[in-house]
């Protein structure tokens, strides 16, 4: 479609770039912030002149980050768990979503019980009580399976299956596939872009999960990285760790420290992006949009 270059069209395009620089600037500065105060030195972040730019560049606070005692388990642990969970996630979710999008019988109440837990839950305290009743206080399974299926993104996986092709099913159905063959054979390998999209979330929800496992363990050793980065931005944890040296800690701000510690555990997210970036987009379109 091609526009005529009218004053209205001109005036358009001017509007349309200040806004769309002021919604990218408002995104990005914050993170600019904090990664020009973790390589500033502390004098100036005390003084207050670091911006977007690093001003006494200094790498103190990424040496003591690396040098913490908890930050090496803790990654791995964050590392498990993300992939465990991710992964049991997109199974069990396929598993329900697939069926729940044919024309089966009681359809309509599964997804009406689906949609009502959208809306109400049991509340923390029950849902402890349970987790502490199957045995699951301060094991992996405690932060995975609690938190498998999440009903917003079942919903959206419905719509995609129920959006899929269906003669490319009744083919496979003559060539006499069953419907179990169907899922793992033809619709799963020709549902990378809602797998990617729905991949990508679950491993945002599963990494930046602190607060369940505040909850749900009890031995630090098994403590992922974003619940130690919480410690550590609290204050508690990087002034009682014997481990580290005393007399660096008292030069670096804790400024510094705690932007050092937000910008090296949040890198994972940024380089795992780039690579589902163009399957995340249309999953997330052909799963919103009921076929």
């Amino acid at each position: 479609m091609h526009y005529r270059k009218t004053f209205e069209y001109g005036v358009f395009k001017v509007i349309n770039v200040l806004f769309m620089t002021v919604v990218i600037g408002g995104i990005l500065f914050p993170f600019l912030h904090l990664l020009a105060v973790s390589f500033s030195d502390s004098a100036s972040n005390v003084a207050g002149k670091v911006h977007i730019i690093p001003v006494g560049l200094n790498l103190d606070s990424y040496k003591l980050i690396l040098q913490h005692p908890s930050i090496a388990y803790g990654f791995w642990n964050a590392i498990v768990q993300t992939s465990v969970g991710t992964a049991i996630s997109l199974c069990l979710m396929t598993i329900c979503a697939y069926p729940l999008s044919k024309q089966i019988k009681g359809r309509k109440v599964f997804i009406w019980l689906i949609m009502v837990t959208m809306f109400f839950n049991g509340g923390l305290i029950p849902t402890y009580m349970l987790v502490k009743g199957l045995g699951l206080i301060d094991t992996l399974w405690a932060i995975v399976l609690p938190f498998a299926i999440l009903p917003y993104y079942l919903m959206i996986m419905i719509n995609f299956f129920q959006s899929f092709p269906h003669n490319i099913e009744e083919s496979a159905l003559i060539d006499g596939l069953n419907p179990i063959q169907i899922l793992f054979y033809i619709v799963i390998p020709l549902s990378k872009a809602i797998f990617a999209a729905m991949g990508l979330f679950m491993v945002v929800i599963y990494w930046n999960n602190w607060f369940n496992s505040l909850i749900y363990l009890n031995s630090p050793d098994k403590y992922p990285i974003m619940l130690i980065v919480r410690n550590i931005l609290n204050g508690a944890d990087m002034a009682d760790s014997s481990g580290l040296d005393q007399s660096a800690i008292s030069h670096i701000s804790m400024a510094s420290l705690k932007s050092a510690s937000i910008i090296a555990t949040t890198l994972p997210i940024f380089f795992i992006t780039p690579f589902v970036q163009k399957h995340f987009a249309k999953g997330v379109m052909l799963g919103a949009i009921k076929g």
